[in-house]
C-alpha cells in the first residue's frame, strides 16, 4: 500500500499556529502562578493534535513522537515551560513549510557555523 502525502500548510495556517502557541504559553505563565499550568499542556497538546491532522499531518513518526514527548515533558517545568509550545510550533511548521517549498530541506539540519 503507497504512503498516504500529506497535505500542506497554507501560510495564514502557519502564522495562525504560531500566533495560537503563544497565546498557550502566555495562559500558561498566567496559570502557573496559580499552580494550574499543567492544565494548559493538555489542551495544547490536544489542540494542535487536532489541528495537525485536520491538515493530514501526521504525528505516528518517530521524530514527531519524540519532539511532542519533549515539548510536553519540557512544558512540565514551571519556568522552562513557558516557551515551549511557542518553539516547538514555530519550529515545526516553518520546517514543514520550508519542506513543501524545497523537498529535502530541513532547518534543524542548517549548518551555520561551518559556512566559509
Amino acid at each position: 500500500m503507497p504512503e498516504e502525502k500529506e497535505k500542506g500548510l497554507k501560510t495564514t495556517t502557519v502564522w495562525l499556529m504560531i500566533g495560537t502557541a503563544v497565546f498557550f504559553d502566555a495562559l500558561q505563565i498566567l496559570l502557573d502562578f496559580l499552580l494550574m499550568g499543567w492544565l494548559v499542556t493538555i489542551f495544547a497538546s490536544m489542540t494542535f493534535w487536532l489541528w495537525f491532522m485536520r491538515h493530514g499531518i501526521s504525528f505516528m513518526k518517530p521524530k514527531r513522537i519524540a519532539g511532542s514527548l519533549v515539548t510536553m515533558i519540557i512544558d512540565i517545568v514551571p519556568i522552562l515551560g513557558w516557551l515551549a509550545w511557542t518553539v516547538s510550533i514555530s519550529t515545526f511548521v516553518l520546517s514543514k513549510k520550508i519542506q513543501d517549498i524545497v523537498p529535502g530541506a530541513d532547518i534543524t539540519k542548517l549548518d551555520i557555523m561551518n559556512r566559509k
